[in-house]
């Protein structure tokens, strides 16, 4: 596969996260990263790292349009692993990570849809 052609398959795919700065991404769920859609037996688990050019002032998860998880870590790398202890039965709900830097820099992530069994 051309890179022009990975490019535009990520974009399919939604595989994809933006940034107003060099800072790198990674949202996954096990197997799963951002922008794919999965059904799950259990409360879902999401890994969280980010990259920044300066520390981030701000890191949260959100879900269904509400922060449900905050984080002020004041470095430029940031990791954690938070599960949705919360998550209902037989709903789809969607998840993604928005990450701001003490320069106001930001990153976003392509959002997960997740329908718990």
């Amino acid at each position: 596969m051309s890179p022009r052609q990975g490019i535009l398959d990520a974009f399919l795919k939604r595989h994809v996260y933006g940034a107003t700065e060099n800072i790198l991404a990674d949202f996954r769920s096990g197997e799963h990263i951002m922008g794919d859609a999965f059904t799950t037996d259990k409360a879902p688990e999401f890994k969280v790292k980010l990259q920044g050019t300066r520390p981030f002032a701000k890191v949260v998860v959100i879900k269904d349009n509400k922060y449900v998880y905050t984080s002020e870590p004041k470095t430029a790398r940031v990791e954690f692993t938070w599960r949705d202890s919360e998550s209902t039965a037989g709903k789809t709900s969607y998840y993604y990570v928005r990450g701001e830097q003490v320069d106001t820099e930001i990153v976003w992530v392509s959002p997960m849809w997740v329908t718990r069994k």
